[in-house]
């Protein structure tokens, strides 16, 4: 597995953009590379990055921290830093989820969607016609899309949760 370095546009909760650089950690093992599930950040102000450096504002190319994941479980996050609030890191986390969901092939992918009082993550897996939902390790809900969407079987999806992971099914996929 070969992780490279990407980048995205994150949204901050004050209104402001910034574009992120999430580069992958890794060391070589047996000749063999290495990826931990750590990432370090880095920041650069979308609309002015030669302006005023500011906590809000990092100017030019700025670390922002790190994330890591649990080895057991990688829908759990932990943040190293002070700069990114929680609405922020869970951004980067549904990024780097996604990142990582396509080295297993584009059949499986991770959503972020609010569900028991906070943001949490989903893993979606096309097999056959239908999609089976994950949330922490088990498959909740089934959907399949005929003349339109809807859910095949599993405990009924909240809602937004439902029209989350359409969004991203059909992002994904058109």
């Amino acid at each position: 597995m070969n992780i490279s370095t990407s980048s995205f546009e994150l949204a901050r909760t004050d209104g402001t953009k910034l574009f992120i650089e999430v580069e992958p950690v890794s060391f070589e093992e047996d000749g063999e590379t290495v990826y931990p599930g750590v990432y370090q950040l880095q920041a650069t102000r979308d609309d002015d990055p030669a302006g005023k450096y500011t906590e809000d504002n990092p100017g030019d190319t700025t670390a922002i921290g790190t994330f890591a994941h649990r080895a057991d479980n990688k829908h759990e996050w932990e943040y190293l830093g002070d700069f990114l609030d929680e609405a922020e890191q869970d951004q980067i986390a549904a990024h780097i989820q996604n990142l990582e969901g396509n080295e297993h092939g584009p059949e499986s992918f991770d959503v972020q969607a609010f569900y028991h009082g906070g943001m949490n993550s989903f893993e979606v897996t096309l097999q056959g016609d239908r999609f089976k939902v994950a949330y922490d390790g088990k498959v909740i809900a089934e959907l399949r899309h005929n003349e339109e969407w809807e859910q095949a079987g599993g405990e009924p999806l909240e809602e937004d949760v439902f029209i989350s992971i359409i969004q991203a099914i059909e992002a994904k996929f058109d």
